[in-house]
Parts: C-alpha cells; structure tokens; sequence
C-alpha cells in the first residue's frame, strides 16, 4: 500500500470517528478525501510545434499511437489515459461554435479583416491568398483557408463528441481540413506509467497561434503534477519556448516546487559527445536565466526510443527497423536483444521515465501525508472545542456558566467588531502590496525592452522587400511581444495576488485568535479562493507607439551599422514604457480590486460563521447534556492523537 492510500484509509477512518460530533467542520476533511480518490497522477508534455512532442508520448507508450498533427494552428489537446475495458478507446471532441469563433475573429484581427460571424469568417477565409500577406501572418491565413475547406464536412460537427477508431483519429490528425475543427482528443490505452494511474496531456504547442491555447497552456502550469517540455536538438530556446519558461517560472516560484523536465529531443543528431554536453549546458543555463533554479535536463532521441520499444515487442517490424537504420545511418543494423537494449539506454529515455515516476510518487505521497495531517490537527483542534462545551455544560454551576454567557457575549463583540471595520483594516495593506507588485512587474518589462525590440528588428528581416513594409511588420511583432510580456506578467500577479490575500485573510484570523475568550469555538483560518486567472483578458499592445520614431530609419545599413537602431530603441522607450505601465495599472488594477473584494467577502463569511458558532454555544450552554457524550468525545479525541504520524 502507497503513503497516498495510507493517507486516504486515516481520512477515511477519522471520517467514521467524528461522524455525527456537534460542532465539528465536515467539509475540509470530505474534501480532502474526494481530492485522494482522484488516484489519477496528470503529466502535461508542452513544446514548440515540431519539437517531437507526440513522438516521445508514443515512446513513452511504447508503440506509435498518435499521429502528428499536420500543422500548428490544428493542434488539440490530446489526453491518454489507463486503459478502460481491456482495449484502446478513442473519443474526439469538436470545438463549438464559440471556441471557433474566438480562434478566427482572433486570427482575422491580426490579419486587420473583420467579420460578422462565422459563416462570413468563412466566406472572407475562402478568398483569401498567403502570398499576399507577410511571412509571419501566413499560417494564421492557411489555418483560416483550411477552416473554409472542411466546413462543407464538418460544419455538421461543431460542438459534437463521438467514439472513434485509431484509425479515424489519424485520419483526423493527418487532413487539416478536419483536424481545424477538433477541440480534444481522449485515448485509453495500456502503458507502463499508465498502468501506474499516469494521465499524459498532449498540449498544443506553446508558439500556437491561438489565445485560447496559451490559456490552456497556463491551467496545466499550474494543476498539472509534472510538466514535460520538449525542444528540439538543432532548434533549442525560439522566442515561443522562452515565453512559455517565463511564465512557468513564476508560477512554480508562487508554489514553491519545480516539477519541471525539460527534454532536448533528437540528441542521436549531435556530431560529437562535447556538442551534445555543450547543448544541454547552454539549455542549463538559459532555463536558469529565465528563472527554473534546479533545470532537470534530459537527453532523449524519441523515435530511436519508440523503435526500440516496438522492436523489443516485435522484432520484425519493418518500419521501426528501416527507421533505425536511417537514424544510425547503418544499414547493417540488426534487432538482437542486446542491440535492442543498447537502442534504448542510447535513446535516453528510461532515465527521464524513472525521474517522472519517482518525482510524481515522492510528491504524492508527499502532499497525501501533509494533507492528512493538516486534516487530523484541525479534526483536534474542533473536538477539543467539543469536549470542553460538554464539560462545561455538565460541570458548571451557574457562576460558571454566567463567566461562559460573559465570554461568549466579548467574543461576540470582537466578531462584531472586526467585521465592522474589515475592509477598511484589510484592504489598505493588501493594496500596498498589490501596487508594490506592479511596479517590479513594469520593471522587468522595461529590463526586457532591449532584447524585445532587437528581436523584433534583426538584420534578417530587411534582407528581402520593402523597407518600409519590413519597418511596420517588425513594429507589430515587437507590439506583439510585449503584449504577451505583459500578459505573462499579469497572469504571476494574479497568482500572488490570490497568495497574498490568503495571507491577508489568515493574519486577520490570527489577530482575532490573539486574547479569544471562548475556546469551545475555535479560529480557523478564513477560506479564500480567487481563482484570478486572466484567462479572457488579451493585451492589445499598440504599435502605433514607434511610429513617430522612425525616422531613425533611413536604411538597412544605416539602422544596423550607423546607430540607428539604437537610437530608435531609446527614444521610443519613455512612450512605450508609459504604455507599459498604462495597461499594467487598467488590467492589474481590476485584478488588484478583484483581490481586495475578494478578501473582503471571504472574512466577512468568516465572520458570520463564527458569529452563528458562538450564537449557537450560547443556546446549547442551556441544554442538558448526556454525559455519555463527553466519553465518547474523549474516545475520539485519544484517537485522533494517537493517530498523529500513523495509521488510526
């Protein structure tokens, strides 16, 4: 049995204990139990399109079971789980209406088209050609081209779910026309970590071109159990990856854990050993620079992992054989069972499956042990409340219980008090610290400037076309930039925001539990739950900003050889950094207030329910009581201290 089931058989047994024990909260410990029955442990697999994500979850599964999606804008989300039946299932869910609609007004606005609904959008879409739009913007025209072309097919579909065979899935994943459509695709099948409750979620991939993508991305940042990122051997670290490692970085440093594996894939490409060392050193040393302090770095080549595996099961697959040959260049090769261990301990992927495992079960069992414990000393705390009501209520004379009416009756006025007063108690230091946040939330954008802009306008893009034109492109993917900045940045303030009023709310229990007269109603800490998440919220970055400055431009050469790059970087940054700050005081702001009205309503219900607590000790100070209960509750309470660090 696992420290997790360990952990859910005490919850369990502590449930039946305190069955039916007056004044004894339920609800955090039936919580806690449904969350260990969720056996299920959730790794989410994030990369750049390309970067051979599907190719190591086939790996990971030992046999190739999902096909590689045709392009970026089609991606899904792809989860595969344990087997169910006995046999491999599929259902693929297509987007609705809505979740289309967002993907193309998106992607129209980007391309400066409009729409009224869908149908015009497919309309516009059907017309439309990639040629005549810059390089950047057209795999935003052929995923719109693509829409077009499978409404006849799929229009039908929308918002629909249906069983599928392996075989529809990939036909699925190969046509574009249809793949555009789909929203989620679910499998069951075996595999070795599946048998173990392992959940893999294929992601979309990090450089997507839809919003609703990135939102996705950010939930299973943060609810995830580990994360895999996947880059490619000869492409490590594009604009997309940093982004993404960014935003993760903060999430994890707000939870205080890294369950981040990074995996440069295609290793078996590396000429020599010193290269392929230089290369997980500079992904060390970029991953630490963006803010992961302990990067877990795995070598992997998933297609010789996967042609191992399915060699090991069938020597005489002539696919997986040809492969190899190809990868290792010699055509000599043949499937031994040594040769085909020494394909797998090559492929590297057994270190990163044992990693994952070990990871996911240390801190399951981990976060099962504390929960369970954090359960059993609350459980203490209110039967000690209990056991000392009944006592009162049994012992007591009545210069007792008229020093209990006098307690409960002070107790009651600091409730009173305090709620009285919160919001004007609570707030104001919650919103220093808020502002505080935004402020170094600025900075780090205004530290980021340079490098965005030179991003943006590199010598590379002024090499063909117009000048001009290139100048205007290189301003939006710039804007772009740091619109997403921006957002990044929003989404980890949003994250400490929730932090800090879960602080702010557990000080002010604390205050209030300083000199508490009434030890048959205990404090707890306040419940907060924000959630604020800014899912819906896109910053629209203007790139009318550093239209004034272009004068600075005269020519390529002149831009890039003679200053004039720099001299336009610095005498834009005072207006775009005024911007900057513009949107981070609108959209931090409302997150800001969110936060404070929030903490408000949150110790407000604190204190009604201790107000109906101390209420209700008043009324049962009058009741007779049995005093076979305080028996029973001294039982229970021997029992749950005896339970501390073991089992019931």
């Amino acid at each position: 049995m696992s420290e997790r089931d360990r952990a859910l058989l005490r919850l369990r047994e502590m449930r039946s204990l305190v069955e039916g024990v007056e004044g004894v909260d339920l609800r955090p410990l039936d919580r806690a139990i449904e969350r260990l029955e969720q056996k299920a442990t959730t790794i989410a697999v994030f990369g750049a399109f390309s970067a051979g994500k599907s190719s190591l979850l086939n790996a990971l599964l030992g046999r190739p079971l999902l096909a590689v999606s045709p392009q970026p804008t089609t991606a899904a989300i792809t989860s595969v789980r344990p087997v169910e039946g006995g046999r491999t299932s599929v259902r693929i869910t297509a987007k609705s209406r809505d979740e289309l609609w967002q993907d193309v007004r998106a992607l129209l606005d980007a391309l400066s088209l409009t729409a009224s609904d869908l149908e015009d959008a497919i309309r516009v879409a059907s017309g439309l050609s990639p040629a005549k739009f810059p390089i950047h913007l057209r795999r935003h025209v052929r995923f719109l081209k693509a829409l077009a072309e499978g409404y006849p097919d799929m229009g039908s579909r929308i918002g629909e779910r249906w069983e599928a065979s392996l075989e529809e899935l990939r036909d699925f994943s190969a046509d574009e026309k249809r793949a555009a459509y789909v929203s989620q695709v679910d499998v069951w099948a075996d595999s070795r970590l599946g048998e173990r409750g392992f959940i893999f979620v294929d992601t979309p991939g990090v450089d997507s071109i839809h919003r609703r993508h990135t939102n996705v991305a950010f939930h299973y940042m943060r609810e995830a159990d580990a994360i895999v990122f996947v880059m490619y051997y000869t492409h490590a670290f594009s604009q997309a990856d940093r982004e993404f490692l960014l935003q993760l970085s903060g999430v994890q440093d707000v939870a205080g854990t890294n369950k981040l594996f990074s995996v440069v894939n295609a290793v078996d490409l590396a000429d020599s050993e010193e290269e392929l060392e230089a290369v997980l050193e500079r992904v060390r040393q970029d991953e630490r620079r963006l803010g992961v302090r302990e990067p877990r770095v795995y070598p992997v080549s998933a297609q010789l992992a996967l042609a191992a595996r399915v060699l090991a099961a069938d020597p005489h697959d002539e696919a997986a054989l040809e492969m190899v040959r190809a990868r290792l260049g010699r055509s000599d090769f043949e499937p031994t069972a040594d040769a085909v261990s020494d394909l797998e301990r090559r492929a590297g992927l057994a270190a990163l499956e044992a990693d994952l495992a070990d990871f996911c079960t240390r801190e399951a069992d981990r976060l099962a042990l504390d929960l369970a414990e954090r359960t059993r000393q609350a459980l203490v705390r209110d039967v000690e409340a209990a056991l000392e009501k009944v006592t009162l209520a049994i012992t007591a004379d009545e210069a007792a219980r008229d020093a209990e009416r006098s307690q409960i009756a002070r107790a009651r006025g600091l409730v009173d008090d305090a709620a009285s007063s919160v919001e004007a108690r609570a707030v104001p230091p919650l919103a220093r610290e808020l502002e505080e946040l935004l402020f170094h939330a600025g900075e780090r954008v205004r530290f980021a400037y340079r490098d965005m802009f030179r991003e943006a306008f590199h010598p590379g893009r002024f090499r063909l076309g117009n000048p001009q034109d290139k100048l205007r492109e290189a301003a939006r993917e710039f804007a772009d930039a740091v619109g997403r900045r921006l957002e990044i940045e929003l989404r980890t303030f949003a994250l400490r925001a929730e932090q800090l009023a879960v602080k702010a709310a557990a000080q002010e229990a604390a205050r209030l539990a300083e000199g508490w007269p009434v030890h048959a109603v205990p404090v707890r800490d306040p419940d907060v739950s924000l959630h604020l998440a800014t899912a819906d919220e896109a910053i629209a970055f203007g790139d009318g900003v550093l239209a004034p400055h272009f004068r600075h431009f005269r020519s390529p050469k002149q831009f890039f050889e003679e200053g004039g790059q720099t001299a336009m970087m610095d005498a834009a940054m005072p207006a775009v950094m005024e911007q900057v700050k513009r949107k981070l005081d609108e959209s931090g702001g409302r997150l800001a207030k969110h936060a404070e009205l929030a903490l408000v309503e949150s110790l407000r219900a604190f204190y009604r329910d201790l107000a109906a607590s101390l209420d209700a000790l008043a009324v049962n100070l009058e009741k007779p009581v049995d005093p076979a209960e305080r028996d029973r509750l001294v039982a229970v309470l021997a029992s749950l201290r005896s339970a501390e660090g073991a089992g019931v």
